[in-house]
């Protein structure tokens, strides 16, 4: 890709309301003009969207009525000779109170790169039925006074000795409060967990998991499909519950452009790119190595090229460093000035 190609970049950032109302907001980076907003946009394998943050200069009453938690936000990038092509989308989730300076306003919002499914509850793929189910409770009861025949004991004497006698005498008896307890049945619903039979494959639980809970996924490649030999029960949580199927798959679950995939990692997705100092490439690639990783990172910092996104496939050619890695994760950024994107690849293995 010819250097000449990657000038004049364009960002566009469209906010889509939940009525499906629309609008534009377009900084062009041409000299005089308005600074309108910048971002820094994240990507990884996890399987929580990361949330990623933006902030918009001197916005107008229509654009902050855009700007509510749970719309839709969109960011885009074009070069002069190229379509404009989709960075990242996801939903605001938080947007901080105006802030102004004395000469510029700003709004800084958080937003969330994909559908967030970690809340839904487990009951939304559980099964549930009414049961009666036993109580008890004390009931108090009052019982009045009455007059009641006794035997009563007493005693005489005779020839100097006490000797004991009864006779029937009636007494009062004081009215009393009586506690008893008494059974009674209320409906209760009980909850049970999704279950499949022998023979179901965990393809198969995916897909019934998510239809059930209203998880999206965009695509879903398992490098293993082996049905269940003894049949399988679903807990927890939906995306919990998806995601064990997934590793037991020795699979993988992530965000990709906003968008929920379940990948075999077989293959990578081959973006043809490569980053060098005449394609973009602004400083020499860095290593890092995590204690108990065997993995090689390498980090790379380059203008803002949209392609790149997580699994892609893509060449550095510094001028020590000629490696072909697979990101793992890459951070979009825009401070106004030159649109970049920093990316930490492991190497490529066939």
């Amino acid at each position: 890709m010819a250097k000449k190609l990657l000038r004049y970049p364009v960002l566009t950032v469209k906010i889509k309301t939940q009525s499906n109302k629309e609008v534009e907001i377009v900084n062009d980076l041409k000299p005089k003009h308005d600074l309108l907003f910048t971002f820094d946009l994240t990507e990884n394998t996890g399987t929580t969207p990361p949330d990623s943050t933006a902030t918009f200069y001197n916005a107008g009453p229509y654009i902050r009525g855009f700007l509510k938690p749970k719309n839709i936000i969109y960011f885009y990038i074009s070069y002069e000779g190229l379509p404009k092509q989709l960075i990242q989308s996801g939903t605001i989730k938080e947007v901080d109170p105006r802030q102004y300076d004395g000469t510029t306003s700003t709004i800084p919002i958080t937003l969330s790169a994909g559908k967030n499914y970690n809340s839904i509850s487990a009951k939304k793929i559980q099964t549930s039925k009414t049961k009666k189910v036993g109580h008890y409770k004390r009931i108090k009861t009052k019982v009045n006074g009455k007059w009641v025949k006794r035997r009563v004991h007493y005693f005489s004497e005779d020839k100097g000795k006490k000797v004991g006698h009864y006779k029937e005498k009636k007494v009062y008896v004081k009215g009393k409060t009586k506690v008893t307890r008494q059974r009674y049945t209320k409906n209760k619903k009980v909850y049970s967990n999704l279950t499949f039979k022998k023979g179901v494959k965990p393809s198969t639980a995916i897909k019934k998991i998510a239809k059930e809970s209203g998880i999206e996924i965009s695509s879903m490649k398992l490098k293993e499909n082996k049905a269940f030999k003894k049949g399988y029960t679903v807990s927890g949580k939906p995306m919990n519950a998806i995601n064990i199927l997934v590793e037991i798959c020795h699979s993988k679950m992530y965000y990709d452009k906003g968008l929920l995939v379940i990948s075999d990692m077989k293959k990578s997705k081959a973006s043809h790119l490569i980053l060098d100092y005449h394609s973009g490439l602004i400083s020499e690639p860095t290593f890092s190595k995590d204690d108990g990783d065997s993995s090689d990172t390498w980090e790379s910092t380059s203008i803002l090229i949209p392609q790149i996104s997580v699994r892609s496939t893509y060449e550095i050619h510094g001028e020590y460093v000629h490696k072909t890695l697979v990101c793992q994760s890459v951070t979009f950024s825009f401070d106004g000035t030159q649109p970049t994107m920093t990316v930490q690849g492991t190497v490529y293995k066939k």
